[in-house]
């Protein structure tokens, strides 16, 4: 008997993705997600930590918004975003895992270039490419995002 079925868990090769129909539905979901934030008051943008991880004090300001009629969707999506974001990791190496989520924020949320990035974070371009493949598939695949071709 199994006790942890590793294929349940497996996330598909990079050759079987849809690319234009994966980035398309990131693109609505995050559409949605920052018109959501932007309609109760609080900036486009989730803060970040120095270690980028999300920020717990988003929601001590919230108190006269819960009123607002678009609250609830706020929040059902920012726990959808928390899911995503915090499936972007690689499971030996933390430092690859921050810098995974600097890549997926800068590149995806903030909407910078390969070559912005790579300035930023002080990496070269390859490996930003990598990690926005990486961190597209993990974040796409816990949401249920993912687009294979058929």
């Amino acid at each position: 008997m199994e006790l942890f079925d590793v294929d349940k868990y497996q996330l598909p090769d990079v050759s079987e993705i849809d690319w234009n129909k994966t980035i398309e539905n990131i693109g609505i979901f995050l559409r949605k997600y920052k018109v959501s934030r932007e309609r109760i008051g609080v900036p486009d943008f989730p803060k970040m930590t120095d270690r980028f991880t999300l920020a717990n004090d988003e929601f001590l300001d919230l108190k006269e918004k819960k009123l607002s009629v678009f609250y609830r969707e706020y929040v059902e999506l920012h726990q959808l975003f928390i899911i995503g974001f915090s499936a972007i990791v690689h499971p030996f190496r933390p430092e690859t895992s921050i810098r995974r989520k600097q890549v997926f924020m800068l590149r995806y949320v903030y909407g910078f270039s390969i070559a912005i990035v790579s300035e930023r974070i002080h990496y070269q371009k390859n490996i930003i490419l990598e990690d926005s493949k990486t961190a597209v598939i993990q974040f796409a695949d816990a949401l249920s995002l993912l687009a294979l071709k058929r």
